[in-house]
């Protein structure tokens, strides 16, 4: 849900329910899909390379990485969209 407020620009709500996910999980640091969402938000703050920065810490440790709509995919392929944004064209 944290990532479609995301994606819909209500990044206040993205943000705190990321948050409250963190917190009744008892995680210390964000997992995957919380590192993927602090990536979409950093994206509608106009901040690619902070976005790139989160989407680098999604690792292929989930056990479905292999499906196209695991967290990790979303992540390369923000990543490599990121990427094409940013390269200069001839």
């Amino acid at each position: 849900m944290a990532c479609l407020y995301a994606e819909i620009g209500k990044t206040k709500e993205a943000r705190e329910l990321l948050l409250r996910a963190m917190d009744s999980g008892g995680l210390d640091e964000p997992n995957e899909s919380i590192w993927y969402g602090f990536g979409r938000i950093a994206e509608d703050y106009g901040l690619p390379a902070v976005a790139l920065s989160l989407y680098r810490r999604v690792g292929k440790t989930e056990a479905m990485a292999d499906l196209p709509t695991s967290t990790y995919n979303l992540a390369r392929m923000r990543e490599k969209s990121l990427l094409s944004e940013t390269k200069p064209t001839p």
